[in-house]
């Protein structure tokens, strides 16, 4: 079997990241890079034709299977755009996009290239959540009444003083898209797509200067009528605090939270139930100065390699994906609406 040929877009944190990860697996190789900073090559194990733009690269017409997308948030849209018509797979970091209508676009040209799109959400492969979507798709919690998520991270100066695009509207979005997409995906591919959402933001820190609030909440309403809340800051001091859910249902009560959602606080259901022992603990990205998401992106990537092999249609894909960029629009639009 050939290997998988990998470009990577972006050679930061991230893209540094999956450098590594492909060089661990055997069924994939690095064979290009691209970064507009070409200091960014000695974040690279392997000595790989570089790149300064993805326009250089597409003009070169290297043959590869997978580019994968690790750019600042508000170029993800055209650049998967731009390589699927060249004729490439793409892995795309989150969030996919910071518009929906840039997704329809995505949509449209994943559909007319016939090449495939991952959206990269790894949290759900925690030990965690694989466990409560079986419970959740049991009926075990019985009808859904109640979820709330609450998401206390920090992000300081440093953090957007090292990337300062991140503080930006069009190129970063706000922690509702740079951080706090993978919880958001985590409640929908949970609980189902929420209706009726409210939203109200607010500034926290003001040390920090952003384009957008630090944090908010937003509530929402089930489709089957339950109620719902969403918390969320970057402002709490010196370190992330939690990232938790809470189920409230018709039949039991479920907390899972920790600091990335990978530790069950709380079970109880009206049927006995075998109580998990995750043997496989969820840790989290460290990038020096601040910690992110789960640190699942090797799994990710052995599914993306096992999908094109056996030419399945990704997990997670753009449509998964349309419904976490709807959620925060439509929050948004709330809070815009009632500026007027």
């Amino acid at each position: 079997m050939n290997k998988l040929s990998f470009v990577i877009v972006g050679v930061g944190n991230i893209g540094s990241k999956y450098a590594k990860i492909i060089k661990s697996l055997p069924d994939a190789e690095l064979i290009a890079a691209v970064d507009t900073d070409f200091n960014k090559r000695k974040n690279l194990i392997d000595l790989v034709p570089f790149f300064v733009s993805l326009e250089d690269f597409l003009k070169n017409k290297i043959p590869a299977d997978i580019v994968c997308i690790c750019t600042p948030n508000g170029n993800h849209a055209q650049q998967t755009i731009d390589c699927l018509k060249a004729g490439y797979h793409v892995i795309c970091e989150k969030p996919i996009a910071l518009s929906t209508d840039d997704v329809y676009n995505m949509m449209e040209a994943e559909e007319i290239s016939g090449k495939k799109v991952f959206a990269v959400m790894q949290n759900r492969y925690s030990p965690v959540s694989i466990w409560l979507k079986k419970i959740l798709e049991q009926k075990r919690l019985g009808e859904l009444r109640y979820i709330q998520i609450n998401c206390f991270w920090n992000r300081n100066e440093k953090y957007y003083a090292e990337s300062p695009w991140r503080a930006t509207s069009n190129l970063g979005g706000g922690p509702l898209y740079t951080q706090f997409s993978h919880f958001i995906d985590l409640m929908i591919w949970l609980c189902g797509s929420p209706v009726d959402i409210s939203a109200e933001t607010f500034n926290l820190n003001d040390t920090v200067k952003t384009e957008f609030d630090d944090s908010g909440n937003i509530k929402f309403k089930l489709k089957n009528g339950g109620r719902g809340l969403f918390n969320f800051t970057n402002a709490s001091w010196n370190t992330n605090i939690e990232s938790s859910l809470t189920i409230i249902g018709t039949k039991g009560n479920v907390k899972v939270g920790g600091q990335y959602m990978e530790k069950l606080d709380f079970i109880q259901v009206e049927d006995k139930i075998d109580l998990p022992a995750f043997q496989e603990i969820s840790h989290a990205n460290n990038y020096h100065f601040y910690k992110g998401s789960a640190d699942k992106h090797d799994e990710f990537l052995k599914k993306v390699i096992s999908c094109i092999y056996e030419n399945k249609n990704p997990e997670i894909g753009l449509k998964d994906e349309l419904h976490v960029i709807d959620f925060i629009e439509q929050s948004l639009l709330y809070l815009q609406s009632r500026s007027y």
